[in-house]
């Protein structure tokens, strides 16, 4: 079976956004009370999630108690978010405005042309929270219009002067042919095409994916508005449809194994609902797919970064003058594959941590994981022996670090880990890769510690740290759920991404001075060109991902683990 994940399934920037927000709420709330005015997203899953992290919903503002009340990702309407303000200026609240910011451009948009006497038509779902505060902003008047029908039954008064805007996840194909309907019968109109580009792209997605697949299954909330126009467009081009809220919802009888299979998702659905769905389609394929699905789950990401390293390691001993040999590169890459195939098993949370499509993938793949970490350890510790007992007993230190920071030790009658330190693990993953890739090298060479040598650790060590935190930036909101004490957690996300941009700045500026004053030796200009790229990648990362091109399954893909590859180029200069 093939199973096609479209690229914009899982949480819109919108939606993560607003999880994010109450997320961070729970964890800040200094034992108070933290609710949400209505469900926060139309996702039953996600809701219990951060039920279990002590948010409430309140379905009315009457019923939200003394403390923090979350603003859902719909909006909610002015006059009960006036009602909210006026109780924050007495100190009895803590507002935080999740609402949309592609939401709030509609309000803007109503608020803008209301007073002005236009009346308002919503393009949009009667009775969706979103729509229903829309109505809120305009007081000259308002209709929802959700089919041609219902267009062609308003009133030439009401068409006079008239504002259409419509809902962030209205149909784009029903936008437009009542809008083309609208504007020969208006008087004074304005247009305001107002879905959003999540929207519109989720369903071009939608619409490609249904042509070229066999079947389609569509994952989210049931009460989700832009989910069920996913599986309307589905359906449109006569594929077999399932519409389902998890995995276990999924009728497998009709399967042969042989199938190529479409998944979308709705713009509030966790992509780990995603993954659980896809997951159990891949174990009904046979052959090759399901082995290259195999491999790529179990390997894909660890051996990429474990490549990676092998590669920054030669191309920093290339740019140190250190011996260039193979041992060295492959020694790293399998430390860094051991550490990374071991991790999952080790931590004190269990294979939970990491999801729940992920924590089956482990479990069921148990034996296979462990005895390939075992293997790759094997072989460092070989390799190491190779190049010296002293080398052995750096590596099995850092082994012995790598392994034993997630652990609980217990101290003068308390239980005791590094891992409850926030930040521990981007240290602890950065300095132990640097030991191996280029502290221990320079050491048993007996190279001179100049500027250069120290410019090199730090090189590896900020972009391992920069790697560890960027992906704690992804798992972010799992994080939070199972009670991790994370960098991003503990100084946000503002605060996180000053200190990374303080790191890659300083590195950056370190590294043109030494290139500058070793301008005479060999390619300077080339040199200095590789290690701007090498720091300028990760802030370009950073960047795309927190301006929402890298959201959902990868739109705008890239891997962060490109910046080892990178520094490998300086083998080539």
């Amino acid at each position: 079976m093939k199973v096609i994940v479209a690229k914009t399934a899982g949480f819109c920037w919108g939606v993560k956004r607003a999880m994010d927000a109450v997320l961070e709420a729970s964890i800040r709330n200094d034992g108070r009370p933290v609710q949400t005015l209505g469900p926060l997203i139309h996702n039953p899953q996600a809701l219990e999630l951060i039920g279990k992290r002590g948010v409430a919903v309140a379905a009315t503002p009457d019923q939200v108690e003394n403390g923090t009340v979350v603003i859902r990702a719909h909006g909610i309407p002015i006059q009960d978010l006036r009602g909210l303000k006026e109780r924050q200026s007495r100190g009895e609240l803590t507002i935080v405005n999740a609402t949309c910011p592609e939401v709030a451009k509609v309000h803007h948009k109503i608020k803008k042309w209301s007073p002005k006497g236009y009346f308002t038509v919503i393009l949009g779902s009667h009775g969706h929270a979103e729509s229903v505060a829309h109505r809120s902003f305009a007081e000259s008047g308002s209709v929802i219009v959700s089919t041609m029908a219902e267009a062609e039954a308003l009133g030439d008064e009401q068409l006079r002067k008239v504002l259409v805007v419509a809902q962030t996840t209205f149909t784009v194909k029903d936008y437009h042919l009542i809008t083309d309907y609208l504007r020969g019968r208006a008087g004074d109109a304005v247009f305001e095409n107002t879905i959003c580009e999540d929207t519109w792209m989720r369903q071009d997605e939608a619409r490609e994916l249904a042509r070229t697949v066999d079947t389609v299954i569509v994952v989210g909330g049931k009460a989700s508005s832009n989910t069920k126009h996913l599986a309307e467009l589905a359906r449109h081009y006569g594929k077999p449809v399932q519409y389902v809220e998890t995995a276990a919802e999924l009728d497998l009888a009709g399967f042969t194994g042989k199938e190529t299979v479409g998944v979308l998702a709705g713009a509030s659905t966790p992509t780990w609902l995603v993954d659980e769905v896809v997951d159990v389609l891949e174990q009904l394929g046979d052959g090759p797919s399901r082995w290259r699905s195999f491999l790529q789950a179990a390997f894909g990401s660890s051996s990429l970064m474990a490549v990676g390293a092998g590669l920054m390691t030669l191309g920093v001993h290339h740019w140190l003058g250190l011996p260039m040999g193979w041992r060295y590169p492959v020694l790293t890459a399998t430390y860094v594959l051991a550490m990374y195939l071991l991790s999952p098993f080790l931590d004190p949370l269990g294979l939970g941590a990491k999801g729940p499509a992920r924590a089956r993938f482990l479990a069921r793949n148990r034996m296979t994981l462990l005895v390939s970490a075992l293997a790759a350890l094997a072989l460092t510790l070989g390799l190491a022996a190779s190049l010296g007992l002293k080398v052995l007993a750096v590596v099995m230190g850092a082994c012995l670090v790598g392994t034993a920071y997630k652990r609980r030790f217990r101290m003068a009658g308390r239980e005791f880990s590094l891992r409850s330190i926030p930040g521990s693990k981007d240290l602890v993953v950065s300095m132990a890769l640097a030991t191996v890739a280029v502290i221990t090298p320079i050491w048993q060479a007996g190279r001179v510690w100049d500027l250069r040598a120290f410019a090199a650790v730090f090189l590896v060590g900020v972009l391992a740290f920069v790697r560890t935190v960027i992906y704690e930036f992804r798992d972010m909101q799992n994080d939070q759920i199972v009670g991790k004490e994370t960098l991003p957690i503990l100084l946000g996300k503002r605060g996180t991404k000053a200190v990374l941009a303080a790191l890659l700045g300083t590195l950056l500026a370190g590294t043109l001075w030494l290139t500058y004053q070793s301008r005479s030796e060999g390619h300077p200009l080339a040199v200095a060109l590789v290690l701007v790229v090498c720091a300028a990648y990760p802030m370009l990362y950073l960047w795309l991902y927190h301006e929402r091109f890298t959201t959902g399954r990868n739109r705008f893909e890239l891997s962060v683990d490109l910046s080892f590859y990178l520094v490998g180029l300086l083998a080539l200069v």
